[in-house]
């Protein structure tokens, strides 16, 4: 699957497909703690985009 081929809301489907994918089963800590790495994974790759 290459991401260029998708439309906006085909990417914010398969990132909700896959955020409830990887939070099944996990307490709100952990969820939380996952957000907020991978929210600092998005911003490290949109610094290094430019």
């Amino acid at each position: 699957m290459c991401l260029d081929n998708l439309s906006g809301c085909e990417l914010i489907a398969l990132a909700s497909i896959i955020s409830i994918y990887i939070a099944d089963g996990l307490s709100s800590e952990q969820i939380s703690k996952l957000g907020a790495f991978f929210t600092a994974l998005g911003d490290n790759l949109s610094l290094l985009s430019n």
